[in-house]
């Protein structure tokens, strides 16, 4: 009883609240690294649904605003498998994509689209949300009509990018896609989704 008394009891619950402390970190990241793997996975398949997107089906490549309607109906169905469940936010990437994918096909036809991740540069976490950014490399062939000769001409583009980031919120145990700021540079314009 003795040695009780003598015993600073503040700082020994202030050694056990930061022993606690400690092992909730460590186990929260423990739980981030392995979170990780499944987080690029899911970037992984929302840029190669973005790649599929710029490459308009042959029927659609005259964008006519029946075609450009068809487009838009796509890309909202297919970014609502991927994304958080917010129409305005589904609604807004999906504009994005839209102009992208217009502006990639002007006086071009994209014919295939490859965007790969070279290097996670970052991973943001902030609750349940992470902001994933990285370095990609963006292969793209396309064709278009050479303006002297009046011949159709199939072209390639390959470049490296950076600055590129998609935003990702947990829900129900799946990663899904809140944002992406996406560098789609084609033949000298700077073209980005966000």
């Amino acid at each position: 009883m003795k040695i009780w008394k003598k015993i600073n009891k503040g700082l020994l619950l202030t050694i056990i609240v930061l022993i606690v402390l400690i092992i909730y970190l460590k186990g929260v990241e423990k739980q981030r690294e392995a979170d990780k793997t499944a987080i690029k996975t899911s970037c992984e398949e929302y840029i190669n649904l973005i790649d599929n997107l710029m490459v308009l089906p042959e029927d659609m490549q005259n964008l006519s605003e029946e075609n450009e309607q068809k487009i838009q109906d796509n890309i909202n169905n297919e970014l609502k498998k991927v994304m958080i469940e917010n129409e305005d936010a589904i609604e807004l990437q999906s504009q994005y994509v839209l102009e992208i994918v217009k502006q990639s096909n002007d006086n071009k036809i994209i014919t295939n689209c490859k965007k790969n991740i070279d290097k996670i540069s970052k991973y943001e976490f902030d609750g349940d949300q992470v902001v994933v950014k990285f370095s990609s490399n963006l292969e793209t062939s396309y064709k278009h009509v050479n303006t002297e000769t009046n011949e159709e001409e199939e072209k390639q583009n390959i470049q490296s990018t950076s600055g590129d980031e998609i935003t990702l919120q947990k829900v129900d145990g799946k990663w899904k896609i809140v944002y992406s700021y996406l560098d789609y540079y084609q033949n000298s314009s700077d073209l980005y989704l966000y």
